[in-house]
């Protein structure tokens, strides 16, 4: 997980932690959506084996005490095309942080 998240014990009820303004990150839709064995290639279908841009909104504490990360991102289709934005809770795992992209401003 990123540096400023700070393993403990929970400091208030929920223990969500908002990112504002939000961080931009990587998303890797493989380990989202494992490539099945069997699987024919479709290469006009959804890619969700892509490594995607993607805005980190907020960790989100979880029963069992681990981390997930709220990120908006763009899935697209294996044609380039213009793609469908999404809101997800996905595995801390499945993110890593984005060094490339501009410093936004708060938006709140």
């Amino acid at each position: 997980m990123f540096d400023f998240v700070q393993p403990g014990p929970l400091s208030r009820s929920g223990d969500d932690r908002r990112l504002r303004p939000p961080r931009p990150v990587w998303v890797d839709l493989a380990r989202l959506y494992p490539r099945p064995e069997r699987a024919r290639p479709f290469p006009e279908g959804w890619d969700v084996q892509a490594v995607v841009p993607g805005d980190l909104l907020a960790w989100r504490r979880t029963t069992t005490g681990t981390w997930i990360a709220e990120v908006q991102y763009r899935i697209r289709r294996g044609d380039d095309s213009e793609g469908v934005r999404h809101t997800a809770w996905i595995p801390a795992e499945a993110v890593r942080p984005r060094h490339d992209a501009p410093a936004r401003k708060d938006q709140s």
